[in-house]
């Protein structure tokens, strides 16, 4: 990364430092722009699980910082096509064919599968060390105005000062609260009724029940369940995630992780077939439950609140049915990075005609303006395959040819991002509002 040849003009506060977070302080600093990331965890850590990342998710990463997909080639592996199986079926699927392993093959689309947790050890490997502050929850954020710094305050007493902040805490955003207020539901994410148990099944447990199966990515769907499995970590485990419907609320909206069992899996995936049973029951004991919540049910008015934004799971929380939640973090990212160096460029925003809070204003209503309807449609796009993927949808229920349509179209939709289109109508989008 360049190093800074003169007085930074510009100062940005980033609220957490998960993925999305991280990208964005990247990119950021690869364009000279001075960050703080503001995290209220003692160290950065994130949960261990898989996720992967669409081909489209790695060209922004690069367009970021190149460093970035260097990192990243290194613990990625490289999954073809988008895959179904019928996970009721009574055949033993570990006798299929090569040339008939899937029931719906869907292509051509690549993903990237890695560790959550290995992506952002790499992540951070970028960033120094003192543009972290750990053990920062933040309480609230004051816009002085008059071009004066945003004065942000954190429960430990200590206050810090920026340009502009964004929100990049994730799916239960303190960010997205102080924008909205306690009394807008928007505010909150909301109950899916699905929770996925997520777990790590080593490579020849996996490969026992599923044979060569457990060397691809596949989605095996069915009545009220389904269960995703892919390989990771050099092909050494197998991530999973298994979907299961539950008809009541999330007793605890502040804590949407628990401890779930091997045995709730096998209860809700016993009508399944011999396959996914034997396969269920090579999971271990004690799995992550993950309550999906998502922003569907009360999606924002917008990302952008004067000199506030909100980036990723703080601004569109998914559920992770097309494997592109992440994804679209990650472009925001490139989006902000984008314009804010546009910001940067303008000159001495403390002397010039353009000041510096109008400037930034139009940056944040720019990123808006490009971004908001592609990762809203994501969120609902996201729900409806979840609902698909377990025979909830009347128009489709069972019917194979209608259901590898839906998702075909649902998937060119994510892939044939022109992220270098988006970028261009952001930069219109920002001078248009500067010239205002």
């Amino acid at each position: 990364m360049n190093g800074h040849s003169s007085r930074p003009s510009l100062n940005i506060a980033i609220i957490g430092t998960g993925i999305v977070g991280a990208h964005v302080a990247i990119g950021l600093l690869n364009r000279n722009i001075p960050v703080t990331i503001y995290e209220q965890s003692s160290e950065a850590k994130d949960i261990g699980a898989g996720i992967v990342l669409p081909t489209i998710a790695v060209e922004c990463m690069d367009a970021l910082d190149p460093d970035i997909t260097k990192r990243v080639k290194n613990i990625a592996g490289g999954l073809q096509n988008v895959n179904f199986i019928n996970g009721c079926s009574d055949e033993d699927l570990k006798l299929r064919s090569g040339d008939g392993l899937y029931d719906i093959e869907i292509k051509p689309f690549e993903y990237h599968p890695v560790h959550r947790a290995q992506l952002l050890s790499e992540l951070l490997h970028l960033i120094p060390q003192d543009r972290i502050q750990f053990g920062k929850r933040l309480e609230s954020i004051v816009d002085r105005g008059n071009d004066a710094k945003m004065l942000l305050r954190f429960y430990d007493g200590t206050t810090a000062e920026a340009d502009a902040v964004i929100g990049c805490d994730g799916i239960k955003s303190r960010v997205r609260q102080i924008v909205l207020g306690p009394e807008n539901p928007a505010a909150f994410p909301h109950y899916t009724h699905l929770a996925a148990y997520r777990g790590l099944v080593p490579m020849d447990k996996a490969t026992a029940a599923l044979g060569r199966l457990s060397k691809e990515a596949v989605m095996y769907v069915g009545q009220g369940a389904s269960i995703m499995t892919y390989p990771i970590i050099s092909r050494d485990v197998v991530n999973v995630a298994a979907f299961v419907w539950d008809e009541g609320d999330w007793p605890d909206s502040d804590h949407l992780t628990d401890v779930g069992s091997k045995e709730d899996v096998m209860t809700a995936f016993s009508h399944f077939g011999p396959t996914l049973r034997e396969f269920v029951s090579a999971m271990p004991e004690k799995l992550n439950r993950w309550a999906l919540f998502d922003s569907h049910d009360h999606p924002l008015s917008s990302f952008a609140y004067g000199r506030i934004a909100l980036a990723g799971d703080a601004a569109h929380a998914s559920t992770p049915f097309h494997g592109a939640g992440a994804s679209m973090g990650i472009e925001d990212a490139l989006v902000l990075a984008t314009l804010l160096k546009r910001v940067a460029d303008i000159g001495d925003l403390d002397q010039g005609p353009v000041t510096k809070d109008s400037a930034l204003k139009a940056a944040f209503k720019a990123y808006d303006s490009v971004r908001r309807e592609r990762a809203q449609w994501l969120v609902s796009s996201s729900r409806c395959t979840g609902l698909s993927v377990q025979w909830r949808t009347p128009e489709i229920g069972k019917d194979a040819d209608l259901f590898a349509q839906d998702v075909t179209e649902r998937m060119e939709k994510i892939f044939s991002y022109d992220w270098k289109d988006s970028l261009a109508q952001a930069i219109d989008e920002f001078e248009r509002h500067v010239g205002a």
